[in-house]
């Protein structure tokens, strides 16, 4: 679990269930049981998120995980950044066939799209905080 493709939506999804259970003390083995990911995988995501100062935790007999940032101030373009080693989204490949008519122009065809492409998304991230996904789409449950 937890691929590159997939570390985003997690660390979306570690730092939703943060500001969700802010009150509350949360650990890996919990957010590794929401996930439903191995906590192995949730400690490596959380590595990243810690690195890119989005959450911090406590070792110890009371460990706990929260956010190092009101949710409010942590945009979809903070976590992508933190969780993706390149940050480009596509990777051109360059050892086209410089002798095609097709292969020798690809790198040049798809840069431009590429990066239009790639400004976009993080415009549209950029536009998206934690706190607004928590308070759009989860509402606590009363048993």
């Amino acid at each position: 679990m937890a691929n590159k493709s997939q570390q985003f939506s997690v660390a979306v999804h570690i730092l939703c269930f943060l500001e969700f259970n802010k009150k509350g003390r949360t650990t890996s083995e919990l957010l590794a049981m929401s996930v439903n990911a191995n906590p192995a995988v949730i400690r490596r995501i959380m590595r990243k998120l810690t690195k890119a100062g989005l959450i911090t935790s406590t070792l110890g007999t009371n460990a706990a995980i929260s956010l190092a940032q009101k949710a409010n101030q942590i945009t979809l373009l903070d976590v992508y950044r933190a969780t993706m080693e390149d940050d480009e989204i596509f990777i051109i490949h360059q050892e086209t066939n410089p002798t095609c008519p097709v292969g020798s122009k690809m790198p040049h065809l798809l840069g431009g799209v590429y990066t239009k492409v790639q400004a976009t998304m993080e415009d549209e991230l950029s536009g998206f905080t934690i706190e607004q996904l928590v308070e759009s789409g989860i509402v606590e449950t009363k048993g």
